[in-house]
């Protein structure tokens, strides 16, 4: 019985952590990753056809046929720029508008950024306008 008791506190305690502190780097990671790969499914039609069609411009000189689809591919980039700003961006600025201002988030967004593989010398230029910024 004890066991069962003990389990379930473990239980509890690791659903308490699922969501980071928010503005902290784990949490800008967190908040991210769940708005992207939402977006990432919601469209994963447009996403892999862009993603297909780069790989066919990657091992083709741009054949009839390949330049046929262009117009296609733009229209997929299209939608998929109207979605994104229709539907990642309020979510994103949502999230920016938790942590108070940029100034405060910059931290966080910086070693998310360091985490992605982002050169220092740009994670530099991020530090140096983040202190311009102006909130609002």
């Amino acid at each position: 019985m004890r066991g069962v008791a003990i389990l379930a506190s473990l239980a509890v305690l690791s659903a308490c952590q699922t969501t980071p502190e928010p503005c902290t780097p784990e949490w800008v990671e967190w908040k991210s990753e769940k708005i992207l790969t939402r977006f990432a499914l919601d469209n994963r039609g447009e996403v892999r056809r862009l993603r297909d069609f780069s790989q066919t411009l990657q091992q083709d000189e741009i054949s009839p046929m390949t330049a046929l689809r262009i117009p296609g591919m733009i229209e997929d980039f299209k939608i998929l720029a109207a979605e994104f700003d229709r539907s990642v961006l309020p979510d994103l600025n949502a999230a920016l508008a938790q942590c108070n201002s940029v100034r405060e988030l910059t931290p966080a967004f910086v070693s998310f950024l360091r985490k992605q593989g982002v050169g220092e010398e740009v994670l530099e230029w991020v530090e140096f306008l983040s202190a311009f910024v102006v909130d609002t």
